[in-house]
C-alpha cells in the first residue's frame, strides 16, 4: 500500500511542475547575437538567424532550471555578405567542419541581482565553461494566444581565440573578447 502512495505522490510532483516545464522558443520574437570591436574604436554585431533549444522553467519559483541551445553556423548575419562569408571559412568558424556551436547550463544561480547561468559553450569542436548572466521575467497572458508568456535575457563574453577563432589576427583588427547577448520569448504549448 505505501508503495501505491509512493508513487502517487511522485507522479504528482512530477505532474505539478515541481522540477520544471519546457517552454517553446518564439523565433519572431527571440535572438542570438554577439558583438566583437572593430579596430579598437567600434562594434561590428551580428546575429545567428537560425537556432533551437530547449528552456526549461519551474513556474512555482520562477526560476530557470534548464537551458540548452544550438546555433547554426552558417546562418551568421553580420549585415555584410563578404565578410559572413569570411567568418565562415575555416581560419574563423569553419562552418563545413563544425556546422553547429551548442550552450549547455551546468549550473544556474537565481538571486537578488538575477541569473549566473554557468554553461558550456561549444565552437569549432572546442567546448569551454562561460559563464552568462542576466534576467528572467514573467509570466504573462499573451492577450493574443492566451498562453504563458516568459522572457529571458542572458549576456556573456567569451575569447575567441580560447575556440580558435582567428587565432593570427591582432586585437586590434578583431577584438579577442566576443559579448554573446541570447534575448528569448518563451511560451508554454
Amino acid at each position: 500500500m505505501s508503495k501505491i502512495w509512493l508513487s502517487a505522490i511522485l507522479a504528482g510532483m512530477l505532474s505539478s511542475n515541481v522540477f520544471g516545464a519546457v517552454y517553446n522558443i518564439d523565433k519572431i520574437h527571440s535572438s542570438v547575437d554577439f558583438s566583437v570591436s572593430h579596430m579598437s574604436v567600434s562594434k561590428v554585431n551580428g546575429s545567428f538567424s537560425e537556432f533551437e533549444g530547449m528552456v526549461d522553467i519551474n513556474p512555482k519559483t520562477k526560476n530557470l532550471v534548464n537551458l540548452e541551445g544550438w546555433i547554426s553556423i552558417d546562418k551568421i548575419d553580420t549585415r555584410n555578405s563578404k565578410r559572413d562569408e569570411h567568418l565562415l571559412g575555416a581560419e574563423y568558424l569553419d562552418a563545413s567542419n563544425f556546422p553547429k556551436g551548442m550552450l549547455k547550463s551546468t549550473k544556474i544561480i537565481k538571486d537578488k541581482k538575477g541569473l549566473k547561468v554557468e554553461a558550456d559553450l561549444t565552437l569549432k569542436g572546442i567546448t569551454k565553461k562561460v559563464i552568462l548572466t542576466g534576467q528572467i521575467n514573467g509570466p504573462v497572458d499573451n492577450p493574443k494566444t492566451k498562453k504563458e508568456t516568459w522572457g529571458l535575457s542572458l549576456e556573456g563574453k567569451i575569447n575567441r581565440k580560447d575556440f580558435g577563432i582567428a587565432k593570427d589576427t591582432s586585437g586590434i583588427t578583431m577584438g579577442e573578447q566576443v559579448t554573446i547577448l541570447i534575448n528569448l520569448e518563451l511560451h508554454a504549448d
